[in-house]
């Protein structure tokens, strides 16, 4: 069983995917999480864009693989575990850039592809339902408002005793939104024959009971 759930950033994506995944003792597979890593091993390799022979040179032979550790995603390229570094700044400045090269997308597609062929899985990313698996039994698309992405991306901030403001996070989400809509490479839009979610007004439980109301598992 494949389900998938696509959204813009700050939309829950993540959070819901992995209560939706234990509510049905699936295991959930954090798309971004394998673009991070893989940019994570580059940056540690002193490469930090794709157009240059260093890069060509280590992308040629990376491989990358899904492990579940006491129920965590822990993603390893070429044999090192990188789920440490996945929430590092630079990883995540640069990710996205990363994440439109061909060569890693291929690698990252038929990785994710090897592991749902084995497991029950629900997935969720930016390019999941349409470009992924546009063949999943479920398909997801969960909208929310860029006020309240900014707003629910601030108090996390705030927790984490970061001091940013409102309008920053705006601006950085709606600079995200418009980089994902218009990527050559599988850009962010509702896959075909999805579920479309909003849930700014909505909290997480009532989301992820929204979803298993319409999965006949």
């Amino acid at each position: 069983m494949i389900i998938t759930i696509d959204g813009p950033a700050g939309s829950g994506k993540s959070t819901v995917a992995q209560l939706v995944a234990e509510k049905l003792g699936y295991k959930h597979l954090n798309s971004g999480s394998l673009y991070r890593a893989i940019t994570a091993y580059f940056i540690e390799n002193d490469i930090y864009d794709t157009n240059n022979s260093k890069f060509n040179k280590k992308i040629d032979n990376l491989s990358i693989k899904i492990e579940f550790i006491n129920n965590v995603q822990h993603v390893f390229v070429n044999n090192v575990d990188y789920t440490s570094k996945l929430r590092d700044l630079k990883v995540s400045e640069l990710s996205p850039y990363f994440s439109v090269n061909k060569k890693i997308r291929t690698i990252v597609d038929n990785c994710q592809k090897i592991f749902a062929s084995k497991n029950n899985i629900v997935i969720d990313g930016r390019d999941i339902g349409s470009f992924v698996f546009p063949n999943a039994d479920y398909k997801f698309y969960l909208d929310c408002s860029i006020d309240e992405r900014a707003r629910r991306r601030l108090i996390e901030l705030k927790d984490k005793n970061k001091s940013v403001l409102f309008e920053n996070i705006k601006k950085m989400i709606s600079a995200r939104d418009e980089f994902d809509k218009n990527k050559k490479e599988a850009p962010l839009i509702v896959p075909k024959n999805s579920i479309i979610i909003d849930s700014t007004n909505l909290n997480v439980n009532e989301v992820v009971n929204n979803m298993l109301n319409y999965l006949q598992v």
